[in-house]
């Protein structure tokens, strides 16, 4: 006799203990781990200090481009609820919120990302990636960004185009965020020197 998984509501999900849902996504009622990787269990690798810097290095990029006229929140790991009907739950690697903060419970449920960024794992990149791009753009986020850290590079999507940028080429953000440009080299950190040879 076999046990029917257990599915969750979106209000179920948000309502477990943080530790349980750490990390996790909600997908079709199913709990999903983002990370297959956890500095906990597998001690700190290469692989995830590279990680944790392109996002710091994102991060600092985009939060810099914020103008009191034009106030942008960028967010890490914050849950959002995506796709054409808006019920799968994600959590990008980061997200760029436009203007200010609502302060109502239920808008803030509603609120959308303007842009995501979404770092992918060394040679992890799968067809679940392109869902959740699929799903960020069918609910009216902007602009997605896929990013390679092993080839330095940086996959633009919008729901008209998809543009590869790589070292040498400047990136903008928009229309997510108007008038960010930057060169993709400094979204990274610069190549070790064993990687250099």
């Amino acid at each position: 006799m076999t046990t029917a998984e257990k599915l969750y509501t979106r209000e179920e999900f948000v309502a477990l203990p943080r530790d349980v849902i750490q990390g996790c996504e909600l997908i079709d009622g199913r709990i999903v781990k983002k990370h297959f990787w956890d500095g906990e269990e597998m001690g700190m690798t290469p692989e995830m200090l590279t990680h944790a810097a392109v996002v710091r290095l994102i991060w600092l990029a985009l939060e810099g481009s914020a103008e009191k006229d034009r106030p942008i929140q960028v967010f890490a790991e914050a849950l959002f609820d995506v796709g054409a009907d808006r019920s799968r739950t994600r959590r990008p690697d980061l997200a760029v919120v436009a203007g200010n903060l609502p302060t109502d419970p239920e808008a803030v449920r509603a609120l959308l990302p303007v842009m995501v960024v979404e770092v992918i794992s060394p040679n992890n990149m799968t067809l679940g990636d392109w869902d959740k791009v699929e799903e960020y753009l069918a609910a009216g986020v902007q602009l997605v960004w896929l990013v390679l850290p092993p080839h330095r590079t940086i996959v633009a999507l919008r729901n008209d185009r998809a543009t590869v940028l790589r070292s040498g080429d400047i990136i903008t953000a928009e229309p997510a965020i108007p008038g960010f440009s930057c060169p993709v080299t400094d979204l990274f950190p610069p190549p070790s020197a064993s990687s250099a040879r």
